[in-house]
C-alpha cells in the first residue's frame, strides 16, 4: 500500500520547486529594473543623426554639407529631413541630386532635377538633366534636354555639343551630324568637336566628310594620335595627289594620272598648277584634250556665228532651219563650278546635242591649298555625262586646307 502512495507525493515536490524557482525569476526582475534604468540614464539621450529635431531647414543642411564627403549616405537623410521643411531649396536640392548621381542612382537623381527644372527652368538644371539622362542609359532624352537648354540659352553653345554626344549614343546620327555641325559655327576652333564628327562620319560610310572633319581636328589639336591615325586610316584607301584626297565611287579605279571608269569608258585625269586664273587653266585643259585645232579661239568664233545664223533663219525659214540643225555645231562654255570659293569649269564637245561619235571634255579647275587643282573628263558622250561623273567624284573629294 505504501509503495502505491508515492507517485502522488513526487508530483507534490515538482509542484513546489517549480513554485519557488518562479519567485526566484520574479525577484531577479525586479531587482534588475532600477539599475537598468540608472545606466540608460548614464548614457543620456540617443543622437539624431547629428543635429537636434526638427527646428529648421538650414541646421539640416549645414550638417549634411559637413558630412557629405565621408557619409553621403547619411548626408543624403539629412537633405531628405531638410527638403521637407524647405522643398524650394533648389541649392540644396541639387547638392542632394549630385550626391544620388555619386552613388549611381540615376532615377532619385534625375527626379530631383527635373523637380529643379520644372520651377526654375535654369541653365544648370537643363545640363544637370542632360548629364544624369545620358549616364542612365536614356540618351535620347539627355539630347532632347540638351536641345532645350541650347533654346532657351542661345548663348551656350555647350548644350550642341552634349546633344550631339547623346543623339550619337542614342544612334540618331542625323540628328546628332546636325547638332555637332551647329555648335562648330559657333565654335569653329573646338577640335574635339570636329573628331567626334569625324568618327561619325566614318561609321556612316562618309568617308570624305569623316576626313574633312578629322583634318580639321588635327590641325587644331596639334599632334594628336588619334586625329593623325584617322587621317592616315582614310588616306590609305583612296587616291592622292599633292594633297588632294579622291574616295573612288562604284565603278570607278585608280589610273596612272587620276580615274578610269571601264564599264562606262570614262576617264578623269588629275593635275595640279602651282599657280593661275582657274577659268583659263579649266579651259586650257579641256581644249588640249580635245582634237587638235577644233577648239581654237578662231574655231569657237566660227561656231558662235554658225549658231547666230541658225537662230536667224529659224526665225525667217523654219523649213531651212530644220535642215541646219541636222549638222552638230561644236559647243563650248565656261561657268562657275561647286567645290571650293572660285572654282570654274570649261565644257567642250563636238555637239549640242548627243549623236553617234560625239566627242566631249570637261575641265573642272579648283584653287586649293594655294595651288590649283584640275580634273578633265573625257569620253564619247555629251558633255552632261562629264558634268554629272565630276559631281559625283567632287562629293568624294577632300581637298587640302
Amino acid at each position: 500500500m505504501r509503495i502505491k502512495n508515492m507517485p502522488s507525493k513526487i508530483h507534490f515536490f515538482n509542484i513546489t520547486i517549480a513554485i519557488i524557482l518562479t519567485l526566484c525569476f520574479v525577484y531577479q526582475g525586479f531587482a534588475q529594473a532600477p539599475s537598468q534604468e540608472k545606466a540608460e540614464q548614464k548614457k543620456g539621450p540617443q543622437p539624431s543623426l547629428g543635429v537636434e529635431e526638427p527646428k529648421d531647414a538650414g541646421t539640416f543642411f549645414k550638417e549634411a554639407q559637413r558630412v557629405a564627403p565621408n557619409d553621403p549616405i547619411g548626408a543624403i537623410g539629412l537633405y531628405q529631413r531638410g527638403l521637407v521643411l524647405k522643398p524650394d531649396a533648389w541649392a540644396e536640392r541639387r547638392q542632394l541630386g549630385m550626391l544620388y548621381e555619386k552613388q549611381q542612382q540615376w532615377s532619385p537623381a534625375i527626379s530631383e532635377y527635373e523637380a529643379i527644372n520644372k520651377v526654375t527652368g535654369s541653365k544648370e538644371s537643363f545640363a544637370d538633366l542632360a548629364r544624369a539622362m545620358d549616364q542612365a542609359g536614356f540618351s535620347r532624352s539627355a539630347a532632347t534636354y540638351a536641345r532645350r537648354g541650347f533654346e532657351k540659352y542661345p548663348g551656350e553653345p555647350g548644350f550642341l555639343y552634349l546633344a550631339g554626344e547623346s543623339f550619337r549614343k542614342a544612334g540618331a546620327e542625323k540628328d546628332a551630324v546636325a547638332a555637332l555641325q551647329e555648335y562648330v559655327r559657333l565654335k569653329p576652333d573646338d577640335g574635339k568637336a570636329f573628331f567626334l564628327l569625324g568618327s561619325i562620319h566614318e561609321k556612316a560610310g562618309r568617308k570624305a566628310d569623316a576626313l574633312r572633319a578629322y583634318l580639321r581636328a588635327g590641325e587644331l589639336m596639334k599632334n594628336d594620335r588619334d586625329a593623325n591615325d584617322a587621317v592616315k586610316r582614310l588616306q590609305a584607301g583612296a587616291v592622292n595627289v599633292e594633297g588632294l584626297t579622291i574616295f573612288l565611287p562604284q565603278g570607278w579605279l585608280p589610273d596612272k594620272n587620276g580615274l578610269v571608269n571601264i564599264e562606262e569608258g570614262q576617264r578623269i585625269a588629275v593635275t595640279v598648277a602651282a599657280s593661275g586664273d582657274p577659268a583659263a587653266i579649266a579651259l586650257k585643259a579641256a581644249r588640249e584634250s580635245m582634237p587638235q585645232g577644233l577648239f581654237t579661239d578662231e574655231a569657237m568664233k566660227s561656231y558662235e556665228r554658225l549658231r547666230k545664223m541658225r537662230e536667224e533663219a529659224m526665225k525667217a525659214r523654219p523649213e531651212s532651219a530644220k535642215q541646219m540643225q541636222s549638222a552638230p555645231i561644236p559647243f563650248f562654255a565656261t561657268r562657275d563650278a561647286p567645290g571650293p570659293a572660285g572654282s570654274k569649269m570649261a565644257l567642250l564637245s563636238t555637239g549640242e546635242v548627243s549623236y553617234p561619235g560625239i566627242e566631249s571634255a570637261v575641265a573642272l579647275a579648283v584653287p586649293s591649298g594655294g595651288k590649283v587643282y584640275t580634273m578633265i573628263w573625257r569620253a564619247a558622250g555629251p558633255v552632261n555625262d562629264g558634268e554629272k561623273a565630276l559631281a559625283e567624284i567632287l562629293k568624294q573629294a577632300v581637298w587640302p586646307m
